[in-house]
């Protein structure tokens, strides 16, 4: 598999999907998709949920088969699939000993050494027997030298300081959380080097830091990367190709994200204004036919067959389809009153979880319309900080002081509801004040439909939990939001309703995110928390990033 490239050099094709299809019993996931990755491209493959993001992945890794059509990968290239669910593991490894296992190869070199060093070492071997040993034992030491042998443990120690993984280096594989083994198979999967390198949601779980060093990674990785991710910034700063999938097809757009949306918004423009053009045609097309079936119906035989050839016309006409109407969360804040000027004071705000200080005379404010974002490492505080102000913790020196008439509407990081073995229907109800007819109309709204609503809460995905969250808050009356981590199992096109919503917003708000390009459409201000202190910037996240010289 290999190709021409347009200066003349070889390029290297490391996957094809030709014409493929991917039938779920009579769910059509994939319909006639086609694409090409050449080595060292970095792609992003794009979608509504379940388009078939994921279904691909497991179509290159040989997880699954295609109903039809061809999977081709370049061969002998290596694969690497990182999955959003990390696996368990049935021995019980370290942190240490997993991150070992990417170099499984060296692994059987070093031991086959070590067997011919048992042998060199036995007093009652033969010269014969020695000399061999000693001939097999020196070619094995070039080849575990040549695949970088010696370097294994420095290699495992520098990506788990990258990722912030080591103090998790002797810890039970088993025994970390869904986040923290997530980090370390990403962490085994980079140091294994594939030739094609699956990242299936690589940022979640990441802190600004850490993701700014992934992406330089990437950018510098020689082998194919192919990305989903609902980190917009993230493929900004990565990719160099999109694939988009709908219905069933998918598109190829060269760029990163940014360059696909301005493309496809063109795109969408030429065929709005082409479908106008040609229902405008059609519709004067058919005003002639009915004259012309009016005078037919007059004796004229000839304006019959006017009609007749016009109306064969507009059958055999190439019709352009109407651009879809989108089906998107119908989400505004409505606000009947509003807080004072002053919505937030923080002064001298001190806090510790025992001995471990988190604030140390951390001082603050925020303004009516105050659109704030609260940014800083993983384990800073970030979140005490929102559960301070919500009067969640108590055990604090210093004041925290509201302002008047503030009416707080909050949406933790981790969704949940008092009883989750309710109906989404009977959820609702209790934030709801109006018909049934009204409650199901607004539920179709968050895309809960028919029948959807009779679903139990305990059954609902994250991202279905976060919509349903986001309903109740927008039947309230609440004038300053407290959002910790927002667009967590929001997929793109969610996350930019969000954002347009959030922007309307007429409150305050202050805000948790690792979502740079979030921030960066929603906040007039960053304030970053580090050594437990606030530090103020007046303005958005590339404002703050190239002020802070930080990430």
């Amino acid at each position: 598999m290999i190709l021409e490239n347009l200066k003349g050099g070889v390029t290297m094709l490391d996957v094809e999907l030709g014409n493929v299809t991917l039938n779920y019993g009579f769910k059509n996931i994939l319909s006639g998709a086609t694409f090409q990755v050449n080595s060292g491209d970095k792609v992003a493959i794009v979608g509504d949920n379940g388009t078939g993001k994921t279904s691909i992945f497991n179509l290159i890794a040989g997880v699954e088969k295609p109903t039809s059509g061809t999977v081709a990968k370049r061969k002998d290239a290596t694969i690497g699939f990182l999955t959003q669910i990390a696996p368990e593991i049935k021995d019980n490894l370290s942190v240490r000993d997993f991150l070992r296992t990417a170099y499984s190869n060296i692994s059987e070199i070093q031991d086959k050494m070590h067997q011919l060093e048992s042998v060199m070492s036995n007093p009652k071997v033969s010269a014969q027997e020695l000399e061999g040993a000693m001939s097999s034992y020196g070619n094995l030491q070039e080849l575990f030298l040549a695949k970088g042998g010696y370097e294994v443990e420095s290699n495992i120690e520098k990506m788990a300081g990258n990722l912030k993984i080591s103090e998790l280096l002797n810890h039970d594989y088993n025994s970390l959380s869904g986040g923290q083994k997530t980090i370390v198979c990403l962490a085994c999967m980079l140091l294994k080097n594939p030739d094609i390198l699956l990242l299936d949601e690589p940022t979640n779980h990441l802190d600004i830091p850490t993701l700014g060093w992934l992406e330089s990674f990437i950018k510098s990785y020689t082998g194919s990367v192919i990305l989903i991710s609902h980190d917009r910034y993230f493929l900004d700063r990565t990719v160099n190709k999109i694939f988009a999938i709908a219905d069933g097809k998918i598109k190829t757009y060269f760029g990163n994200y940014s360059q696909y949306v301005e493309a496809l918004a063109l795109e969408l423009e030429a065929q709005e204004q082409a479908y106008v053009t040609q229902q405008k045609k059609i519709s004067d097309m058919e005003e002639t036919i009915r004259k012309n079936r009016a005078w037919g119906a007059q004796s004229s035989e000839k304006a019959y067959r006017v009609a007749k050839q016009l109306e064969r016309r507009i059958d055999e006409m190439d019709k352009v389809e109407k651009p879809k109407g989108t089906k998107d969360i119908a989400l505004s804040f409505t606000q009947e009153s509003r807080s004072g000027n002053d919505v937030l004071t923080i002064r001298d705000l001190t806090f510790a979880y025992g001995e471990d200080i988190i604030l140390c005379g951390a001082d603050m404010e925020l303004d009516y319309q105050d659109k704030v974002c609260l940014i800083g490492k993983n384990g800073t505080g970030k979140s005490t900080v929102l559960k301070i102000v919500l009067g969640e913790l108590t055990d604090y020196d210093g004041e925290v002081i509201l302002g008047s008439n503030v009416k707080i509407g909050y949406l933790p990081q981790n969704v949940s509801f008092e009883n989750e073995d309710i109906t989404i229907l009977d959820e609702f109800k209790k934030h709801f004040v109006g018909s049934l007819t009204k409650v199901y109309s607004t539920l179709a709204a968050f895309h809960f439909f028919g029948e959807e609503v009779n679903k139990r809460i305990s059954s609902l995905s994250g991202g279905e939990k976060v919509r349903l969250k986001f309903a109740e808050l927008v039947q309230n009356d609440v004038n300053f939001l407290i959002l910790d981590e927002p667009t967590n199992h929001l997929d793109i096109k969610n996350r930019e309703i969000l954002e347009e919503a959030l922007n309307k917003f007429e409150g305050t708000l202050l805000f948790v995110s690792h979502d740079r390009y979030f921030i960066n459409k929603v906040a007039n201000r960053v304030v970053e928390l580090d050594d437990g202190e606030f530090t103020s910037y007046l303005g958005n996240y590339d404002y703050y990033h190239e002020h802070s010289k930080r990430f």
